[in-house]
């Protein structure tokens, strides 16, 4: 069959060795993925060499050179992640389900791939099953979380089709299963939401300090002029009284005692 099909697209091409990608594309919607053997018979027919494919099939994100798994598991190898025990995750992940980064468990249960960063550092370390968000994760509660997928997986269809948002919403109302700790539903506001509302709230507190502050001053200016008023008018007082002293003195004669002149 395999053999059969990789004659057939390229006779759907013309056999013509520039339309590789076309090529490779067709082979992995019929397939889920490009398998080895097959690349191999693809070489062989186009008369190109095989390193060519392969350098075409690494290089676009959209290949997949092992079978897709019935669930996507991302996990976030970022910088807060990998500081928090992403890399022991990844390993446990690894070693317990037999499975390298980018590829797929033998039993086609999930395929997984560590990624530079999610954007939700805040709940570092971060594990993504099937588009749910799984926070503050450890190599414990990852394991569980994935065992959790096997079980799920036995009376499930290979491939389920995903129920729109609403039916599933109401389901999880009434038949919500215990999930582990650290569970973030899609619904839960995000980690940019989460910066915005504690900004908004930054910019409101600053406001109500300066409001606070210009009341304050307000208040204050007419105690400070009025004792500089009153503090001019004590010292200005005295030294009119003072004044009319002196003039007082200036005015009398020399040596008059103030009283009248009388006969001995």
């Amino acid at each position: 069959m395999g053999k059969e099909l990789v004659k057939e697209i390229i006779q759907r091409y013309d056999a013509d060795s520039g339309m590789l990608i076309p090529m490779l594309q067709d082979l992995q919607a019929e397939q889920g993925y490009l398998p080895v053997d097959q690349l191999k018979r693809l070489s062989k027919q186009l008369d190109i060499p095989l390193s060519r494919i392969y350098s075409v099939a690494t290089f676009y994100a959209s290949f997949r050179m092992a079978p897709k798994g019935q669930h996507e598991v991302t996990l976030c190898m970022g910088t807060v992640c990998y500081l928090k025990g992403a890399e022991k995750i990844s390993e446990t992940i690894c070693r317990e389900f037999k499975v390298e980064p980018g590829g797929t468990t033998p039993d086609r249960l999930f395929s997984y791939q560590p990624v530079n960063c999610v954007g939700a550092c805040a709940l570092a370390p971060v594990m993504i099953v099937d588009g749910e968000y799984y926070d503050g994760v450890s190599p414990e509660s990852a394991m569980d979380i994935l065992n959790g997928l096997l079980l799920d997986s036995e009376d499930a269809p290979p491939f389920p089709e995903k129920k729109p948002a609403a039916k599933a919403t109401a389901a999880a109302k009434t038949t919500e299963k215990p999930k582990p700790k650290g569970t973030v539903k899609k619904s839960a506001a995000t980690p940019q939401a989460q910066t915005k509302t504690a900004v908004k709230k930054l910019v409101k507190a600053k406001t109500s300090t300066s409001k606070a502050t210009i009341h304050k001053t307000a208040a204050q200016k007419p105690t400070k002029a009025k004792a500089s008023a009153s503090k001019t008018v004590v010292q200005k007082t005295p030294v009119k009284k003072a004044t009319a002293q002196r003039a007082l003195k200036k005015v009398q004669p020399k040596g008059s005692t103030g009283k009248k002149e009388g006969s001995s």
